[in-house]
């Protein structure tokens, strides 16, 4: 789990369980207990194993968990931004992978883009 703060900058990094076997009901709590009211306002998810990206990508259970996660933290003030699933093949993401400003997120975000400029994952060559 990554937190971050309103201007979208690094807030807190957490490992929610060490044993994830698909399913994201068990660790709701945990996630939602994990963010900082007072600080955190953004968070993503990443777990292992990942989904078929078909055209029934939103029926997949653990992506169905994911929205409700999503729904419940926003009931808290929190925003959900990135949701991933990873394995040996690569992996998948409900949201953005970078530039959340630019997505059709919403237009309440913050600039990302000066952050990744800066960043040794946005430089080319």
């Amino acid at each position: 789990m990554i937190g971050l703060d309103a201007d979208m900058q690094l807030d807190s990094i957490g490992v929610v369980t060490d044993c994830f076997e698909g399913s994201l009901e068990p660790f709701q709590l945990a996630i939602l207990d994990g963010l900082y009211p007072d600080r955190t306002r953004f968070f993503a998810i990443a777990h292992p194993g990942i989904w078929d990206e078909d055209h029934c990508f939103d029926h997949q259970p653990v992506v169905m968990e994911g929205n409700r996660l999503a729904k419940a933290a926003s009931a808290r003030g929190f925003r959900m931004i990135g949701h991933f699933g990873i394995d040996e093949t690569g992996y998948r993401s409900v949201g953005p992978p970078s530039y959340f400003d630019q997505y059709p997120l919403g237009d309440d975000l913050p600039s990302t883009m000066p952050h990744w400029v800066h960043s040794k994952f946005g430089k080319s060559g």
